[in-house]
C-alpha cells in the first residue's frame, strides 16, 4: 500500500487538498483533528494538560481552551516542546492503527494529514510527501480571518513554524494553494490521480532518511 503524507503550514490549504483526495477515493486521516478530540471535555489529555498549565487553560465545559493554550505554547518554545511530547505519541499511535486498518481492508493507497511531519521527522514514514503551500501574505490573512487572532498572535503563530519554502523542499508532490479555490482543487485532483496511478504498483517502502519505526 502506498502511504501518503500530506502537510503544510497552518492556513496553507491542507484541508482543501485532503478533501479533494478523499473525493478521489484516497482514505485520509486528519491527524491534527485528533488534538480536538484529546482536548474535548472528557478527552484523554485534558487532565494532564490542565495539570501542567493550570486551570486557566480549561474552558467552561471542562475541556481545554485551545486559544488560551495556543497563546501560552507559541510564546514559549519550552512549553510547546512539552505539549508536543505529550500529544504526538498519541497521534502516531492513532495513525498507525488507521494505516494498518486501511491496509487490511485492501486499500491501495491511504494518507494522513498533519502539520508537523517535516519538523518531527515523521515524513520518513510515508512513501510520498505532499506539501501544500501558498503565498505568505495569504497564509497570514487566512489564519487571522478564520481564527479571530490578533495580527500579533497570527504573526507569532506563523513565526513558530518552519519556513514554507524550506518545507516545500522536502516535497515529492507540491500543491500550490495560492490561487482560487477551483484552481487549488484542480491542482490537488491532478496530484491525487497521479498518486492513485502510482499506487497501482507495489509500494517502494518508506521515504529514506529515518528509521520507519522512529517517532
Amino acid at each position: 500500500m502506498l502511504r501518503i503524507g500530506l502537510t503544510g503550514g497552518i492556513a496553507s490549504g491542507k484541508t482543501t487538498v485532503r478533501r479533494v483526495f478523499e473525493r478521489a477515493g484516497i482514505p485520509m486521516l486528519d491527524a491534527d483533528a485528533l488534538t480536538h478530540e484529546f482536548f474535548a471535555p472528557g478527552g484523554e489529555l485534558v487532565e494532564e494538560v490542565a495539570g501542567h498549565f493550570g486551570s486557566e487553560v480549561v474552558d467552561r465545559d471542562g475541556g481545554i481552551d485551545r486559544k488560551t493554550l495556543g497563546a501560552r505554547v507559541f510564546a514559549d518554545p519550552a512549553e510547546r516542546e512539552w505539549l508536543n511530547g505529550v500529544v504526538h505519541p498519541r497521534i502516531w499511535q492513532r495513525i498507525e492503527t488507521f494505516v494498518e486498518q486501511r491496509e487490511e481492508e485492501g486499500a491501495r493507497v491511504a494518507g494522513v494529514e498533519a502539520a508537523l511531519m517535516v519538523e518531527t521527522g515523521s515524513a520518513a514514514n510515508y512513501d510520498r510527501l505532499v506539501v501544500v503551500v501558498c503565498r505568505p501574505e495569504q497564509q497570514f490573512e487566512r489564519l487571522a480571518a478564520r481564527s479571530g487572532m490578533s495580527p500579533e498572535e497570527a504573526r507569532l503563530r506563523l513565526a513558530a513554524q518552519m519556513d514554507p519554502l524550506e518545507k516545500a523542499r522536502h516535497a515529492d508532490d507540491l500543491v500550490d494553494a495560492s490561487g482560487t479555490l477551483e484552481e487549488t482543487e484542480a491542482a490537488a485532483a491532478a496530484v491525487a490521480q497521479a498518486l492513485l496511478t502510482r499506487a497501482g504498483t507495489p509500494s517502494s517502502g518508506p521515504r529514506m532518511g529515518q528509521d520507519p519505526g522512529s517517532r
